[in-house]
């Protein structure tokens, strides 16, 4: 399958956007699949969104993905938002479940497990999102390369930031 896919950086300048620190350019690829873009009105202090990485499939609708990296340089902390268009798998089953109340996508979970890549034990939410999609998930270090060279934010915090998604206008 034929997919093209961009990486936008975080520059120093950026505007505010839900608290989040987004430059038009990241704002304008994350708008340009298509999707709904929901992103986190809440982060830790002195975290700001990192990388965007967006990708689209050619030949399939179910193919289209975001995920934006928030980091935290002066601690080696990090975690993503990331969401699909859809094909998404089984749902999370951790060692431990911490409970999340979302005001638009309802109550779920966010596990502590060992998901993706991760080689020791990580955060990674159930997918949230309406019946068709898009979908949406918290994603912790390990899971998917771009977090591979970090530590996680604690599980309370995990929560408190997965709570806090809404909708970008």
């Amino acid at each position: 399958m034929a997919s093209t896919a961009a990486v936008i950086a975080q520059p120093k300048a950026s505007q505010t956007n839900l608290g989040i620190k987004l430059t038009p350019t990241q704002l304008k690829v994350l708008r340009s699949l298509g999707l709904k873009v929901a992103l986190p009105s809440y982060v830790p202090a002195n975290f700001r969104a990192d990388t965007v990485l967006v990708s689209a499939g050619r030949e399939n609708v179910d193919s289209l993905r975001y995920l934006v990296v928030y980091q935290n340089l002066s601690a080696d902390k990090c975690f993503a938002i990331e969401s699909t268009s859809g094909g998404i798998g089984d749902l999370p089953s951790g060692s431990r479940s911490y409970p999340i109340n979302s005001p638009i996508f309802g109550k779920s979970f966010l596990e502590l497990g060992l998901y993706g890549n991760a080689k020791q034990p990580t955060l990674l939410s159930q997918w949230w999102g309406e019946q068709n999609g898009p979908f949406y998930r918290f994603v912790g270090t390990g899971v998917v390369p771009e977090l591979s060279n970090c530590t996680n934010i604690t599980p309370q915090e995990a929560v408190k930031v997965s709570q806090s998604i809404q909708y970008l206008n």
